[in-house]
């Protein structure tokens, strides 16, 4: 999983593609850890399916202006639109599979 670059634009990233994944989390949080590795793992089975860490120590006004309020928040978009979005503590797998659901509608599964 890429960090999210600084010259990255996460408004055209989500409507160039057709699925997105964003986490948002800080160094010191252990399940932001844990959770990327396993998005890292996950997305190698996904490969059109874009992800991106987004620090919020790095990255607070992009943090506020997508009304992140803890860490760990994971945000699903599928065609543009915000359609999964899981904080703090939560089923991971659960989330994953309700998203391959979305790509199958998309045809990428």
């Amino acid at each position: 999983m890429q960090t999210l670059g600084r010259e990255e634009n996460i408004r055209a990233l989500i409507q160039r593609h057709p699925a997105v994944i964003l986490q948002f989390g800080t160094a010191t949080c252990a399940p932001c850890t844990a959770i990327r590795r396993k998005l890292d793992q996950w997305g190698v089975r996904h490969p059109d399916v874009q992800l991106r860490y987004i620090p919020i120590e790095a990255y607070p006004e992009l943090a506020a202006q997508e009304g992140i309020l803890s860490a760990p928040t994971v945000c699903v978009y599928i065609a543009g639109k915000l359609t999964l979005q899981k904080a703090g503590y939560f089923s991971l797998e659960e989330l994953l599979q309700k998203t391959e659901r979305y790509l199958t509608y998309l045809g990428q599964e």
